[in-house]
């Protein structure tokens, strides 16, 4: 299989039996792992690359329409890369700035503030004692 392709197939796991879809160009983070989509799930799953594989099979037609499961997957897909998309841009994106205590800011700005005029009142005081 290359890298775009797409596996129909159907995964063999008693009442968790489901048809599932394999697109290699959605790569795990590990290579004990792959990603399916799991239609009865509505949703792509991560499995265990080693107890997945031996229960893997061909799809059969009666299993689930094929363009049934080729819709849901691709709509399945676009909502899974979407959030995948996201978490890459979070990684790469600058940590967030420090919340400053805008009441803290207000009040060493006022105490300030309070220092220069008491500092103006001594000044002109000296001014007047000469």
């Amino acid at each position: 299989m290359s890298k775009n392709d797409i596996w129909y197939g159907f995964l063999q796991a008693g009442e968790k039996s489901s048809p599932v879809v394999r697109d290699d160009s959605i790569e795990s983070k590990s290579r004990s792992t792959v990603y399916l989509y799991n239609h009865k799930r509505d949703a792509i799953l991560e499995y265990s690359r080693e107890i997945v594989e031996a229960r893997l099979r061909e799809l059969n037609p009666e299993d689930v329409p094929l363009e049934e499961l080729k819709s849901a997957f691709k709509a399945a897909r676009k909502t899974f890369m979407a959030g995948r998309t996201v978490r890459k841009w979070e990684k790469e994106s600058p940590a967030a700035a420090t919340p400053v205590n805008i009441e803290s800011e207000v009040e060493s700005d006022n105490e300030d503030d309070d220092l220069s005029i008491d500092l103006m009142d001594e000044f002109e005081e000296d001014e007047l004692e000469v």
